[in-house]
């Protein structure tokens, strides 16, 4: 499946489960992933997303349409419609448009084609995420699902 030209893991078939809201998965043994998952939580006052740690079964069922050995290598955005959107490929402007402090600047992003830009931000972020997590303070695992 291809969103904005970019090819994804993830797709949407007939046995894909549609959530009530987005839902954000992500890596719950990484003190920087936990971090950002926390900023996005209190970014989003209205509880606009769902937050779930990889490991959690529920994140497993979400994910059915991805190879499983591919599935904790990235966070993902796991769209309304079912569609899993990886880090890498597309979910940071799924993201930052389904939050409502940052959805003009995503649909901007989107718009003047920067998603390839955030993409390339992410992965600078995750090829340095150990060496980051000591400069972020270290906390629980948001979840909150449905």
């Amino acid at each position: 499946m291809k969103i904005q030209g970019r090819e994804h893991l993830g797709a949407i078939t007939e046995s894909s489960i549609r959530v009530a809201r987005p839902v954000l998965l992500y890596s719950s043994g990484c003190r920087f992933c936990r971090w950002a998952a926390r900023v996005v939580a209190t970014l989003d006052r209205g509880e606009q997303l769902a937050l779930l740690p990889l490991t959690d079964q529920r994140a497993g069922r979400l994910l059915a349409t991805v190879p499983e050995n591919r599935r904790t290598e990235f966070w993902w955005i796991v769209r309304r419609d079912g569609m899993p959107v990886a880090g890498k490929s597309g979910a940071g402007i799924v993201l930052l448009t389904e939050l409502p402090l940052t959805r003009r600047l995503g649909r901007v992003l989107g718009a003047i084609g920067l998603s390839a830009l955030i993409d390339a931000l992410d992965g600078f972020f995750a090829r340095y995420r150990g060496r980051l997590s000591q400069f972020v303070p270290d906390g629980p695992a948001p979840q909150r699902y449905p």
